[in-house]
């Protein structure tokens, strides 16, 4: 796997919370961080200059709160850059992963009603839109105690249980060298799922002779992948289901109690830097489990 990953980080407690998925993600070679906080746009227009003394104290604050984090990561033996940046959120951390060529973005997503300080739904799906790599999206599991509100750890077993949902086209063959990693360092349970779009109550023998070709290509596409990684693990199965996609692979990663989806690319024209399919973000958006989208760079 890519060696650099870019942190977006604001400072909330869930900031703190997603430490460990840092951790997590260095067993698999992401040891080099960079981690980003950007000055909302919105709070840049205010400062205006950026000599005003507010500006600079917001950045002087933030630097702190940065090398606080940088030095937790730095005992676990990871290297690491800090930046921080003033701007569009999204667009800045897009622009950062660019310059400093990371791999793999990494942000959090809220949860319902819980740390209003935290990065957005809006932003995440954002960075997911422009990015021209990887991302990942980790979603703050809320719980609600005799306090208020509290966050889940994020990262327990990140790579403990991974599902892989795909449409197998062509963009989705960048799956394989993710999974090859994942296999031969970690030997990861993985569940390789696709989903044929249709009514929920279906079998294989009410399908048209279309249809049944293309299950058929499907199934052969699955083995064969699973077949390749069975090569450095033995923890590898597949699965085709049915139904509507995006509920398809949550139900599915609910029954399994994935740890990590991983997903190909959806939605025929695949993930462009402008677009994402629908099942992904869908997915994304209601998903309660880290998602991890791939992008064509890997």
């Amino acid at each position: 796997m890519a060696q650099k990953l870019l942190f977006a980080v604001d400072f909330s407690p869930y900031t703190e919370k997603l430490l460990g998925c840092a951790g997590e993600l260095a067993q698999v070679g992401l040891n080099d961080v960079v981690l980003v906080y950007v000055l909302e746009s919105k709070k840049h227009a205010d400062y205006g200059d950026h000599k005003n003394p507010a500006y600079e104290a917001e950045m002087q604050e933030a630097e702190a709160h940065l090398a606080e984090l940088a030095g937790q990561l730095e005992a676990q033996g990871m290297k690491v850059t800090k930046l921080t940046r003033s701007g569009n959120p999204a667009v800045e951390i897009v622009e950062a992963a660019k310059e400093e060529d990371a791999n793999l973005i990494f942000l959090g997503a809220q949860g319902k009603g819980f740390l209003s300080r935290a990065i957005l739904g809006s932003v995440s799906e954002r960075v997911l839109k422009l990015a021209d790599r990887s991302v990942m999206i980790q979603h703050c599991r809320v719980l609600k105690d005799d306090g208020g509100y509290s966050c889940e750890y994020a990262c327990s077993s990140l790579f403990g249980n991974i599902l892989v949902a795909s449409d197998f086209s062509k963009y989705a063959d960048s799956v394989k060298p993710i999974l090859m990693d994942l296999a031969r360092t970690l030997c990861t349970p993985i569940t390789l799922l696709h989903v044929v779009e249709g009514k929920s109550d279906w079998g294989y023998q009410t399908l048209d002779k279309f249809k049944k070709e293309q299950v058929k290509e499907q199934m052969e596409k699955l083995e064969d992948m699973s077949f390749e990684l069975g090569n450095y693990c033995e923890s590898v199965k597949y699965d085709i289901v049915n139904g509507d996609t995006p509920s398809a692979i949550l139900s599915y990663a609910q029954d399994m109690d994935a740890s990590l989806i991983i997903l190909g690319a959806f939605g025929g024209r695949g993930v462009t830097a402008d677009l994402l399919g629908s099942v992904t973000e869908r997915v994304v958006r209601k998903s309660e489990r880290p998602v991890l989208v791939l992008k064509a760079r890997l």
